[in-house]
């Protein structure tokens, strides 16, 4: 296998365009400098909000103004830092844009306050008037938090706080990302060859037919983890009493429902998921039970998860052909969403290849004033045309959302961040279903594509379940022990994946799992992958059966931005939460699915 190549011998073509953002380093220095004005400037605003509606409205276009122009500098400084978490020049960018935000928080700190010391009436008088029209939606979703808004000075405590009380998930990245990469050994490639692993060709190589290769990867990988236990278990404790500390100074019952609080989603949402995945568990386990016969396996191993399990295939993409599967799979959203999609191919949106140093994995960012950009970590594999799907999808999203919107809704909320972007990867399946005749790579797709509900629907959903325990632990003042994680996640390995897997000694080390799960360190989020993927089935069927009508509830929805409530928007577009159904039915999908997929099976065996 070729060598992992330095950031600065990665070809111009293959790199996102950050030019577009700033031309220079010292272009980016000269509007960091000016940022440093910003807190100051706001600080002295303090007390005019309260003064009168007119006042009120000039104070947010102020903080609005400073957020915006920060967020131009963050962006660039975090892209560039992703390009190398190695490189020390841009994580000290990143480290004063950082310091920066702090300082920008704390001199906004009095303002939240401010807001809530105005009295309901003068308030409710104000928010009906036309100098207010235009910010009334965010106002009233700063009021709702009137009675978790603290104290002028607690509230600067809180923001002074912030930096601090965010050192856990920084340990965890480093560590992740650069001191623990830099450890993972070499092994057999079981081509007379050898191959570092790393975190981007770890899935890649459990996905490889040859299964010393994926037996060698898995327990020298989860060896790693299991040798920094201590550190991440401790790092991941600190997180988490981060989030249970601000949920109680906030006045909130629990970290979740803090968490549930900002998105204004009822725990029955929450509750409705784990209910009913619990349900088809059954039906999960025949998966598993298929994939043990087929693979012809007296034992079936935790390594042996992610190979597909269709033999006779195996399909390999170039970028070019992961570009034009991704194209026209998008085809039913129209001719203006394919003109956009494929400028952000040509603009230099997408970082293409792995590089030394490299985040890894792979995201959508940006903001107001650049393009959306995407991370990729491109290996050939189906699941690589997936991600860029899907990534694509979350840029889309954010660009008509920055198209439709003013800046104050731009962004919507991590609850529905996942639908556009899972909505792609439903369509990817649709068309490559429609495009293969051959059976067996149909069957090699719907194998995927059940892949797609194991890992977004099921194991989203056990790392829900976990993230509510460990921090449900934390709240009995419990310790997070790396044996307490080990045991509490090996536990929800086992009832989620059954007793089709063998769970012996070469299945131990997956209960180190959690420590290498970055997304434990956001707070609640996991679930969201899973309504999310809920809402896309159902979006994309929709889409797929009525065309005009739906198409135009669900670009409704795109251009929504953060202008309404998430459940409302999803409502809008034909999905509603707050009933189980749209869970259950996409859990249909998935035994529909499965049925097919046995049938083609039986006729390839």
């Amino acid at each position: 296998m070729a060598s992992i190549p330095q950031r600065k011998d990665v070809p111009t073509d293959d790199r996102w365009r950050l030019e577009d953002v700033y031309s220079s380093d010292e272009l980016w220095e000269q509007d960091f400098t000016d940022c440093e004005l910003l807190p100051d400037r706001l600080a002295a605003r303090q007390g005019k909000a309260k003064e009168s509606a007119g006042e009120l409205r000039n104070t947010i276009e102020q903080i609005q103004g400073a957020y915006r122009s920060f967020e131009k500098v963050y962006v660039y400084a975090s892209l560039r830092n992703a390009e190398d978490l190695g490189n020390g020049d841009y994580q000290d960018k990143l480290d004063r844009v950082s310091n920066l935000h702090t300082r920008i928080s704390t001199a906004l700190a009095w303002f939240e306050p401010e807001l809530m010391s105005i009295d309901d009436g003068v308030m409710q008088e104000w928010l009906a008037s036309n100098e207010l029209t235009e910010y009334r939606f965010m106002l009233e979703q700063i009021v709702r938090y009137k009675p978790h808004i603290l104290s002028q000075k607690e509230e600067q405590l809180l923001s002074m706080a912030r930096e601090p009380l965010s050192a856990s998930e920084k340990v965890f990245s480093m560590l992740d990302n650069v001191d623990l990469p830099a450890r993972l050994p070499e092994i057999a490639d079981g081509e007379g060859g050898k191959t570092k692993l790393s975190h981007a060709n770890f899935i890649k190589l459990l996905e490889g037919r040859n299964r010393d290769v994926r037996r060698d990867a898995f327990q020298k990988y989860y060896a790693e983890f299991k040798g920094n236990e201590n550190t991440l278990a401790a790092s991941l404790d600190g997180q988490m009493k981060t989030d249970v500390f601000m949920a109680k100074a906030r006045q909130h019952p629990s970290a979740q429902a803090a968490s549930l609080f900002a998105d204004n989603v009822p725990d029955s949402v929450y509750q409705s998921l784990l209910t009913a995945i619990h349900d088809y568990l059954p039906v999960f386990y025949r998966y598993m039970k298929l994939r043990k016969q087929v693979l012809g396996y007296d034992k079936l191993h935790m390594y042996d998860i992610y190979v597909p399990i269709v033999p006779e295939v195996d399909l390999k993409f170039s970028w070019e052909e992961a570009v034009e599967l991704t194209r026209q799979a998008c085809l039913p959203l129209g001719e203006e969403y394919l003109k956009i999609l494929d400028q952000g191919f040509v603009d230099g949106w997408v970082d293409k290849y792995e590089n030394q140093g490299k985040r890894s994995g792979a995201f959508s960012s940006g903001c107001y004033d650049t393009n959306p950009y995407v991370l990729h970590n491109f290996t050939g594999t189906l699941d690589s045309v997936y991600t860029l799907a899907h990534e694509m999808g979350h840029s889309m999203h954010s660009w008509y959302s920055r198209r439709d919107q003013p800046y104050h809704y731009a962004d919507y909320r991590i609850f529905v961040a996942e639908v556009a972007s899972i909505t792609n990867e439903v369509l990817l399946t649709n068309h490559l279903l429609e495009k293969l005749t051959e059976p067996a790579e149909r069957a090699y797709v719907l194998n995927h594509y059940l892949e797609g509900f194991r890992g977004t629907m099921f194991r989203q959903t056990m790392f829900a379940e976990f993230e509510r325990e460990a921090h449900a632990m934390v709240e009995r003042n419990e310790p997070l022990t790396p044996q307490s994680l080990n045991t509490k996640y090996y536990d929800l390995v086992k009832t989620y994946y059954g007793d089709e897997v063998t769970f012996d000694g070469e299945d131990q080390p997956i209960e180190v799992e959690w420590a290498r799960i970055p997304h434990f360190y956001y707070n609640f989020y996991v679930y969201k992958y899973a309504t999310g993927m809920a809402s896309a089935v159902a979006i994309a069927a929709t889409i797929l059966k009525d065309g005009e009508p739906a198409l135009k509830r669900y670009f409704e929805f795109l251009g929504s931005g953060g202008s309404k409530y998430s459940l409302e928007q999803l409502q809008a577009a034909g999905v509603d939460l707050t009933d189980p159904a749209p869970i259950r039915a996409a859990l249909q999908e998935f035994e529909n699915r499965l049925n097919e997929f046995e049938q083609l099976m039986e006729q390839l065996s």
